[in-house]
């Protein structure tokens, strides 16, 4: 799942790279895309870890259940924040709408023909 994250976590570090180059300040206007593009990339970047880290988290519980049932009882709540780590990484990978100021796009619901 979220195959294209990898393609997003290495192009972050590399704008990471450029903007520890000097040159890149001497222009202005291309520092400000760069450093836009890496603000957005570090929301997915975040997102993307701790999806990893409830994944992690939920793996362990379920080991440790086995052995001890206290472990167990977490097993519901760490399902959840998987679930809601995993929407919130969903969301952030959904393409930005350009005529939508910024906003992300949005399903458009099917309208359905008058005489059916």
């Amino acid at each position: 799942m979220f195959e294209s994250v990898q393609a997003l976590l290495a192009e972050h570090a590399q704008l990471q790279e450029e903007l520890a180059d000097p040159a890149l300040h001497a222009d202005a206007a291309r520092a400000k895309k760069v450093n836009r593009r890496y603000a957005e990339l570090s929301r997915i970047v975040s997102a993307h870890g701790a999806w990893l880290e409830a994944q992690d988290d939920l793996v362990a519980a379920r080991e440790l259940a086995k052995e001890d049932e206290a472990f167990a009882a977490e097993v519901p709540a760490l399902e959840e924040a998987l679930a809601t780590a995993q929407e919130r990484l969903r969301r952030l990978l959904i393409p930005r709408d350009p005529d939508a100021h910024g906003r992300r796009a949005q399903p458009r619901a099917r309208q359905q023909h008058p005489l059916t």
